[in-house]
């Protein structure tokens, strides 16, 4: 939040204006979008409210800020916080003005040259300049930079109060340096000023996926005033040899995605929770979220990957005046994060090493001092119970080798591989992979379009679908070349014949290669331990790669990315001539006791064959059953044999719990092809209304149902996308965006029409 009071901005021409009392003639405005080709000028009145201190979370990016005309700061670091003490210059009515210089003049300038370039962005001299690459990347961010006060300014009275926290052993330790007169207390234990507290037998936060994420409330007083220093946790991490994290020493199954920059943090990181993600990237190339977001993630359950905002370039780590300028910015982040349990790896940089071993730099020019010193040594003293990883990714002959170390993975995906290379690959741990322009709803296309009907060479739509930059495809065609191999269909024809049947292929496309990945990584023999999409919400409205659209809902590929993150859940495998195995995997505490079901379906509703064993699965384990011991008989369940036609067209597992409720279910198909038509199916969908904003619907068919899903515009599914079993009733709750009533239709692949969703009286 801004410095309450009367705000407005104005340009000038680079350099025009040396301070205010020279803005003469100037047109202020309320609102405007800001660009790096001019000086920007914000103004602010406002009355001064008993602080004396203005706090300023971020500036970007060559700033100055005057207080009554007296010049208070300068700073050329937009993640830097800066203070300033302002007691002397305060008013009763006051004026603040700050000076954005244009990043653009300040590039022009000469200096060194970088010993390899990067495509990433077309101004190498940005690699002087500590700013974000948002809005500044072609292909994958919308044309608009950071530019103007991007955190909050507030005038404030600082309360000094820092909390550390460590394990050792069973005790949870919190380091304290607060004022004399503070009184903290947490967990019923109390500290006066600073100093150490203990916890003997502390409760230990835990990622969701794994146990409880417990946090202590932390409060004090200082004198008469109450003080809420927020909630701490207690937990140990450690990253091994083989690129497996641990927390507590459990070895965790990292699944989530990498981060981008939403308006709605609660919504976003609880839809993650709920989905099953129990880790978050945040990226070199974005920005430092709001203390608030961090705080989600401890009460949430998820783990935090936090890279410092370093990418692909190659940064000037011999200027002393620019690592100082890094020192500053690495300390006030770790020094905030540090109290943060859900923060447990720290990065230097996203794909600079990377990038130096693609354009051939001999290995010493992979990784500067900056990384392999200066980040690394700050972190070891300012949060020592952290990872630190130089580079994402890194490790192996070559930084981005899949076997080794961190990588990351688009051999499915942006090198076009057969699914099948998912296993080959052997991934230990990928920080980023899968990328693919993900299909949004129908209101997102419209919107993209106009309200003109879909044309995907339209420029309007394509300059928002991603690309690498000098690359001659884009995402896109990626997602084509899996549909193809998918469905057996050519997408060029599809698209020019039938648009609207080509968005609804390639909706399915992406979640269902991503899924099969992920069953792969989830399996009892995998090598991986853990999987993070790129990326998580668009960034403007389109077919980007975000498994969430720009409004922060899910695309189609996010319900099949839940189905198969879920903490108890099962998933399948083609082991070619030894059948399908399916996976029971429970990552809780607790045993699991339940029944596998197996089925085998032919034409949509024909049981070729069934089968169902007990499974009593241990706490933290996966178990395997493979198809040709539960149906004791020759069926060729993966169609591997190919003795003749497949006498089946779908494989389904079913995991049910010990009151026979559906825990889960997965799904293998032996031929791939376009899903055939359920003529003569009769669907029902009955909606009742379950509280002011949500309905319950029940789904039901006598015919397979393949990824039915809901045309109800402003409301939010908890599944969609899913195959719906024949005779088998699907309850799914619809929550309401805006409070309207609902009214919309199911849809499937294998449908022709669209089911109109019943509403039954109150």
């Amino acid at each position: 939040m801004l410095l309450p009071g009367r705000w407005s901005l104005a340009s000038t021409l680079p350099n025009e204006a040396s301070e205010p009392r020279q803005l003469t003639g100037v047109t202020w405005l309320s609102s405007a979008v800001p660009d790096d080709d001019h000086d920007w000028w914000y103004r602010c009145t406002f009355a001064p409210d008993g602080g004396t201190t203005l706090r300023f979370d971020g500036l970007a990016t060559i700033a100055q800020a005057w207080l009554n005309g007296e010049l208070i700061l300068e700073s050329n670091n937009m993640f830097q916080r800066h203070s300033v003490d302002v007691a002397a210059l305060l008013k009763p009515e006051n004026e603040l003005v700050l000076c954005f210089r244009s990043l653009s003049a300040a590039l022009a300038q000469k200096r060194a040259r970088p010993r390899w370039k990067t495509r990433l962005v077309r101004q190498q001299q940005l690699r002087w300049f500590r700013t974000s690459l948002l809005g500044r990347i072609p292909g994958w961010t919308p044309p608009v930079p950071i530019v103007g006060p991007w955190r909050d300014i507030a005038l404030e009275t600082p309360r000094n109060i820092e909390l550390r926290t460590s394990l050792d052993g069973t005790t949870g330790v919190v380091d304290v340096i607060a004022p004399d007169d503070c009184a903290l207390t947490i967990g019923g234990r109390e500290i006066r000023g600073s100093g150490q507290l203990r916890l003997e037998n502390a409760e230990l936060w835990w990622p969701h996926t794994h146990g409880t994420p417990f946090l202590y409330d932390c409060t004090a007083r200082i004198g008469d005033e109450s003080v809420d220093c927020g909630r701490i946790g207690f937990r140990h991490v450690e990253f091994t040899a083989d690129s497996e994290l641990r927390v507590n020493g459990v070895p965790i199954f990292c699944r989530g995605g990498c981060w981008t920059v939403t308006g709605d943090y609660e919504r976003t990181l609880t839809l993650l929770r709920d989905a099953g993600a129990n880790m978050i990237r945040v990226g070199g190339t974005m920005v430092y979220e709001r203390d608030e977001f961090y705080r989600l993630c401890d009460e949430l359950g998820i783990l935090v990957w936090q890279d410092f905002m370093f990418a692909n370039m190659d940064y000037p780590a011999g200027d002393a005046q620019f690592v100082a300028s890094v020192r500053t910015e690495a300390t006030q982040q770790l020094e905030r994060l540090r109290r943060h349990p859900s923060v447990a790896v720290y990065c230097g940089n996203s794909e600079i090493e990377q990038q130096a071993a693609m354009l051939g730099m001999p290995r010493e020019l992979w990784r500067n001092s900056l990384f392999s010193e200066v980040l690394p040594s700050l972190c070891a003293e300012l949060h020592p119970d952290s990872i630190y990883v130089p580079s994402s990714p890194s490790g192996g002959a070559l930084p981005f080798h899949t076997g080794t170390g961190v990588t990351h993975y688009y051999g499915v995906g942006a090198y076009k591989r057969p699914l099948t290379d998912v296993r080959r690959a052997r991934v230990r741990f990928t920080s980023e992979t899968l990328g693919f322009a993900n299909v949004p709803e129908k209101e997102i296309v419209d919107l993209v379009m106009q309200g003109d009907a879909p044309a995907l060479h339209d420029p309007r739509w394509k300059e928002r679908t991603p690309r690498d930059t000098g690359a001659g495809w884009d995402f896109e065609d990626v997602r084509d070349h899996y549909l193809r191999e998918l469905f057996s269909v050519e997408p060029s024809s599809l698209r020019y014949s039938d648009t609207s049947r080509y968005l609804d292929l390639s909706r399915v496309t992406t979640g269902e290669v991503m899924s099969q990945a992920f069953c792969e990584w989830r399996s009892a023999s995998s090598t991986n331990h853990g999987g993070l999409v790129w990326f998580l919400q668009d960034l403007w409205p389109g077919a980007g790669w975000g498994v969430l659209d720009s409004r922060g809902l899910p695309k189609a590929c996010f319900y099949y990315l839940r189905r198969v993150w879920q903490p108890r859940t099962v998933v399948l495998t083609d082991e070619g001539l030894d059948g399908v195995h399916s996976h029971i995997v429970n990552e809780t505490n607790e045993p699991l006791d339940a029944t596998l079901e197996l089925t085998l379906l032919h034409d949509g509703h024909v049981t070729v064959a069934h089968a169902s064993a007990p499974c009593a699965v241990a706490p933290r384990s996966v178990a395997t059953f493979g198809s040709d011991a539960m149906l004791g008989a020759f069926y060729d369940v993966a169609y591997a044999y190919r003795f003749g036609p497949p006498k089946h067209d779908v494989t389904i597992a079913t995991l049910r719990g010990a009151d026979g409720s559906v825990l889960a279910e997965a799904f293998h198909f032996p031929h791939r092809a376009e899903p055939k038509r359920a003529i003569g199916a009769n669907v029902t969908a009955t909606a009742s209304q379950n509280g002011d904003e949500t309905w319950e619907v029940t789904l039901q068919s006598d015919r397979f149902l393949y990824a039915a899903h809901f045309d109800a515009a402003k409301f939010l599914p908890d599944d969609n996308y899913f195959h719906l079993v024949p005779n088998r009733p699907k309850h799914v709750s619809l929550k309401s965006l805006d409070g309207s009533k609902l009214r919309g239709f199911v849809e499937a692949l294998n449908l022709d029409e669209s089911i109109p969703i019943g509403v039954s009286a109150s």
